[in-house]
């Protein structure tokens, strides 16, 4: 077999925050039976392919896969294939689909392709079999052979919302592969072209899973502000302006200024200045020779790649080489490169794509490594390089920003669709600042750390002006220096919008201003109100044993299973070889009497035995394969003994201690292979016992919503208020600006006297319909005291061990009642559920806190509870509840 052996050009690094959940439920989903098509939508620049990478690699761990892994652009296919090799710990790896398909498919393999290299009606109406000869393999063959070798495969559509624009035959060709996992990158929420995808590749509904950029500035992966600057030549000198080389100057004029804010801040990093020019054979050339001449950089700072066809090798060599400060790239090249140390685009050329446009901007986003490094959390990153810089040369004509109309509002709704809420500035020279950044305001929180005043950065100096070649008429030259032009509308200078000195940050001084800058980031704190009675500061919750607890669990089990004299002989009979089984033969000359049995010894397979075990013992939840060796090790012990003795018509002779060790194993694999309901059942009671109880994390302080999207008061909830319906809270969250975005991810702010705790509301808090309804019913109820919205996977939340399931499960409202009136107030706990069958499952065992779970669900429109095995039991209505509180009372615990 031909392999490709190429070297990854970036190194790994370790998943963080959202991308350690994103990695494990995406690929638990892919996994899950049936597997869905799986939608992975994140912004540009927050490890999208990172992810998937991971994720891919969970699954083909798991399960033996091939993949086939398409992008749009041809040069996103070399970036990919460096971002598996750097990332797939040894999991999978790439290699071209054309010589791919020649190969012999292999776990793990990756084919890389363009959509648009399979996306053939030809090949189609072959059934993917054209193309073949003697030295080449067709599509279909390659597909079969896979197949016939047991390997599921996957199919990756990367950059999915450019790639599938026209995407009816690619669709074909995805319904005709009919992958087992279907993946979907995205960068930007166009559903609808990726649902007809799905239609036409004859799949069903999507499970996706979303990024928001806030989630990506909050974790330090994209810069925070983003500002566009435009120009419009009806309030320019435009009948002198050449705007392409005013681009150029203005650009490299802000590299400077940040080179000077980061040698400030004693950052070991060198900024790298963006250009991209029109594709053509002088565009280049002409652009440096305009940074040499007209803006004086250093001829060998500047790094260009010249090709038509793009070079992702060159790209990132020059990006990566400190020596360089800028890049010129023509159009055709420039996406398919990571450069974190880029912090300014300058584009010369007409944009018609908006997505091929924001590929662009993709380039500056990123945030680079030192400066994460020198700003370490809960500091906040200086504004200025936190920002990315985006300077534009067609005043008119910058479709690339919004696909249809070439205006200001255009841009600035294009820029709104890729992060949040823009606003519009205007210079004295005329140039448009299309920017997220609200105001000049100081951050609203610097969370744990008073930080230190900024040092002052002055604009760099002006350089000495160089005159441009004589336009052929008496205006002045753009650079030149004619008294007799009007300084308030010279470009150059005057149309600086970024504040060009930081100035110190102030800590709020104490709680109440703390949540008057929240109402100026558009945010409503509610409070925990702690003057109910009884209302917990802290909650309880149960913990799965721990390794250690864990492998006391494991050794309980098998020391205590029980273990019959016939099912001890069959064991011992087993790891002899010596069971037996009935041989049927048949005489097939002969109508009649042709059939006699024999009686023969059967040869037991020790691997497959081992083996069969060991996948029996792991589809108990929470049995890892250490709890594997502890329990097949303990009853090797428990049945040395029984093995010691040879059965009467065995052959063996004295047996030395290496032998009957082996036998003793061999002995227990097989009482796993009939017992192993049994063990599953008895680990389960045992996490059951050995589940510890401890105190959650403290309730935070306050919930975090947008203000414009008030929510509904309710006394007796701990925060007084009704959670939001749960298909409202993303476009809540996205009507805010990026700073009250990321304040929603924080979890405390800081004060000078101290911090407080947040949750920003998140889907997680939400309700539906029904909830609702409890809600209201619950805040007329006498009985109820106060109630809570119980969120999964809080460190502040209520969780109880479930013994069928290695996940915690988070009940949906904990309620503290008094039932009947007068007596001791209790805390129970509430789940509602649409499937009995699930809860059944979760009713297995009655948690150690708060008692049992009370499960209801609706029927028509009667409310019902769910009894333990599944069944419905007593029925009640929104009105009355008693039926509910009367189930409680008689489960009450202790």
């Amino acid at each position: 077999m031909n392999m490709d052996f190429v070297a990854a050009q970036t190194s790994s690094h370790e998943p963080i925050g959202f991308q350690k959940d994103i990695i494990n439920n995406l690929s638990a989903a892919l996994l899950s039976h049936p597997s869905p098509p799986v939608l992975l939508r994140a912004p540009t620049g927050s490890g999208k392919t990172f992810m998937l990478v991971r994720a891919l690699s969970k699954v083909s761990e798991a399960q033996d896969t091939v993949w086939m892994w398409f992008v749009p652009y041809v040069n996103l296919v070399q970036q990919t294939e460096d971002a598996i090799l750097g990332n797939a710990e040894g999991q999978l790896f790439p290699v071209m689909l054309s010589r791919g398909r020649n190969q012999e498919p292999t776990k793990g393999m990756v084919l890389l392709s363009t959509a648009a290299g399979v996306a053939s009606a030809k090949d189609r109406k072959t059934g993917y079999s054209s193309g073949a000869d003697d030295e080449q393999r067709a599509l279909n063959e390659f597909v079969e052979l896979a197949r016939a070798r047991k390997l599921k495969i996957g199919l990756v559509v990367d950059e999915a919302h450019i790639g599938l624009k026209t995407g009816t035959e690619f669709g074909a060709f995805a319904l005709w592969v009919n992958p087992d996992y279907m993946v979907m990158a995205s960068a930007t929420p166009k559903d609808a072209v990726l649902d007809q995808f799905l239609a036409q590749s004859g799949k069903q509904a999507r499970t996706s899973f979303v990024v928001s950029r806030a989630q990506a500035v909050e974790a330090r992966l994209n810069k925070k502000y983003i500002e566009a600057v435009k120009y419009d030549l009806q309030r320019t000198i435009s009948t002198v302006a050449d705007l392409k080389r005013t681009v150029l100057r203005q650009a490299w004029k802000k590299h400077l200024w940040l080179k000077k804010i980061l040698k400030a801040e004693g950052i070991d990093l060198t900024p790298l200045l963006l250009v991209q020019v029109a594709n053509g054979d002088k565009t280049v050339e002409e652009a440096r020779e305009d940074l040499i001449r007209l803006c004086r950089v250093p001829m060998g700072a500047i790094g260009v790649h010249s090709a038509d066809e793009p070079d992702p090798v060159l790209m990132a060599a020059i990006a990566n080489d400190h020596s360089k400060e800028v890049l010129i790239f023509k159009q055709s090249a420039g996406t398919g490169f990571d450069a974190p140390r880029a912090f300014v685009l300058a584009s010369t050329k007409l944009v018609n794509d908006a997505d091929f446009a924001m590929q662009f901007i993709g380039r500056v986003m990123r945030v680079a490594p030192q400066v994460r490094d020198a700003f370490p959390k809960p500091q906040e990153i200086l504004d200025s390089l936190d920002t990315a810089f985006v300077y534009l040369a067609d005043g008119e004509a910058q479709a690339g920003f919004q696909s249809a109309v070439n205006t200001v509002g255009a841009v600035k709704s294009q820029l709104e669709g890729q992060t949040e809420q823009m606003i519009v500035k205007q210079t004295k020279s005329g140039a448009t600042v299309i920017t997220n950044k609200t105001s000049t305001q100081l951050p609203a929180f610097y969370d744990g750390t008073k930080p230190t005043p900024a040092r002052t950065i002055e604009e760099p100096d002006e350089e000495d002006e160089v005159g441009l070649p004589s336009t052929g008429t008496d205006q002045p030259g753009l650079f030149g220096k004619d008294t007799t032009a009007d300084p308030g509308t010279t470009i150059m200078e005057t149309d600086w919008v970024v504040d060009t000195s930081p100035k110190p940050a102030v800590v709020p001084a104490d709680e109440n201003e703390i949540l008057e800058r929240l109402k100026e980031q558009g945010l409503k704190a509610y409070r925990l109100n702690l003057k109910l009675p009884g209302a917990p500061a802290v909650f309880q919750q149960e913990s799965r044993p721990a390794m250690a607890d864990m492998a006391k669990v494991s050794a309980h089990v098998a020391m205590n299973l029980p273990l019959t004299e016939d099912k001890v002989a069959f064991a011992v009979r087993a790891a002899y070889n010596l069971l037996r089984d009935k041989e049927i033969h048949t005489e097939l000359t002969k109508d009649e009497d042709n059939i006699r049995t024999e009686e023969v010894t059967v040869i037991t397979d020790r691997a497959s035995l081992a083996r069969d075990a060991a996948s029996q013992l792991k589809k108990i939840p929470q049995v890892e394969d250490a709890d594997v060796r502890i329990i097949i090790g303990t009853l090797a012990g428990r049945l040395r003994e029984d093995v010691a003795v040879p059965p009467s018509d065995s052959s063996s002779s004295v047996l030395d201690d290496k032998q009957l060790d082996r036998l003793a194993r061999d002995a227990a694999c097989w009482v796993v292979r009939r017992d192993a309901q049994r063990i599953g059942e008895m680990v389960q009671d045992a996490i059951a016992e050995f589940a510890t109880i401890g105190s959650a994390s403290p309730l935070p302080q306050f919930l975090l919503y947008p203000l414009s999207k008030a929510l509904d008061q309710a006394q007796k909830n701990l925060y007084g208020v009704v959670p939001p319906l749960d298909g409202s809270i993303t476009s809540a969250r996205d009507s805010l600006d990026i700073e009250g975005q990321t304040t929603m991810f924080k979890e405390t702010l800081a004060h000078a006297g101290g911090t407080i705790s947040v949750f920003g509301v998140d889907g997680s808090a939400g309700v539906n319909q029904e909830e609702r309804e409890f809600i209201q019913s619950m805040e007329r109820d006498d009985h109820v005291v106060w109630w809570h919205r119980n969120p999964s996977r809080k460190p502040w939340s209520v969780r109880v061990v479930r013994s069928e399931h290695r996940n915690y499960f988070y009940p949906d409202f904990i309620v503290c009642l008094e039932y009947p009136l007068g007596v001791p107030t209790e805390v129970r706990m509430v789940e509602t559920k649409e499937s009995t069958k699930d809860a059944s499952r979760k009713a297995q065992r009655t948690p150690k806190i708060y008692g049992k779970v009370l499960f209801v669900t609706r029927e028509d429109t009667r409310l019902r509870i769910v009894n333990d095995d599944g069944s419905l039991g007593d029925e009640f209505d929104w009105v009355d509840l008693t039926p509910a509180w009367k189930w409680m009372a008689a489960r009450r615990s202790g």
